[in-house]
């Protein structure tokens, strides 16, 4: 899905008087941010930042919308602009499945701190139960990189002769895809993780938790090693260590499910907004 942006992202102004415009020219602003995020090394721990650099792009899209030559050159191209609506109707489902999934994920992290906190003796049954949520969640990102990948088909399917606004609008749902499939891919964890549980459940060892904690793992992935790290645990030394552990990692992560949400929020009403621009370009034609 990463090769989908890189393939695409392609500004270009011909024909597009950018100086008289700066509409036009905040969008491709956006884009070349978005392009330097995705470059980046350090990405996977500035996926809100992205979220951000998203939302920026899809406010300044709509303010291209408004502009005459925008709205001219897109009357007549009827299917065009239907395959844009469908696109952003596609994008607002995904941003509904992980919106659903951070809430459920913060509602799992409240259920274990509460039980962390008063020393429950069903802490083992809840920690299976987070790891079966976990496996539903993944399924749910999976659909949702499916849902991301018809989009990506029409991306792919565009022309390489394109006028500025076409190209424009084809650049900033590439973006979108590659940016949601990031988050999607974030959330459902790295696909070691299905047998994480299993290595915890025979092992439960301190020495598992360290090794799956490696560089590069997300915020996520690290609280979800943690938390399943507590199964199995014998000694109460270790457990309670582990557990301390644990509760930081949701900690952490809390605060970056905040604020994605809010950023999530933002940049669904931005798509709202943009389906509607569409909506009114078509029947102004």
């Amino acid at each position: 899905m990463e090769s989908t942006s890189a393939k695409s992202f392609n500004v270009r102004s011909t024909s597009f008087p950018s100086k008289s415009h700066p509409n036009l020219a905040r969008v491709q602003e956006c884009l070349h941010v978005f392009k330097a995020w995705e470059a980046s090394p350090s990405r996977k721990a500035q996926f809100v930042t992205s979220l951000a650099h998203l939302k920026d792009l899809y406010i300044s899209i709509n303010a291209f919308l408004q502009l005459p030559l925008s709205q001219q050159a897109l009357c007549g191209k009827e299917r065009l602009v239907g395959q844009l609506m469908d696109d952003f109707v596609c994008l607002m489902d995904v941003c509904g499945m992980v919106k659903d999934s951070l809430l459920h994920m913060k509602e799992q992290y409240e259920t274990l701190r509460s039980m962390f906190r008063r020393g429950d003796s069903g802490l083992e049954a809840s920690i299976y139960a987070y790891h079966c949520s976990r496996k539903r969640m993944k399924k749910d990102m999976a659909k949702c990189l499916s849902l991301l990948r018809s989009v990506e088909k029409h991306v792919c399917s565009s022309s390489d002769s394109l006028d500025v606004v076409d190209q424009v609008l084809k650049d900033v749902r590439a973006a979108a895809v590659s940016i949601l499939s990031f988050l999607s891919s974030i959330i459902s964890g790295r696909k070691a993780s299905h047998s994480v549980f299993s290595k915890f459940k025979m092992l439960g060892s301190k020495s598992q938790n360290e090794e799956g904690v490696h560089d590069g793992a997300s915020d996520i992935e690290k609280a979800d090693v943690a938390i399943l790290s507590l199964y199995g645990h014998s000694s109460k030394a270790i457990k309670e260590d582990a557990a301390r552990d644990a509760q930081k990692q949701m900690e952490t992560v809390d605060l970056t499910l905040r604020e994605t949400e809010v950023e999530l929020e933002d940049f669904f009403r931005c798509l709202i907004q943009a389906k509607v621009s569409l909506l009114n370009i078509v029947t102004g034609c």
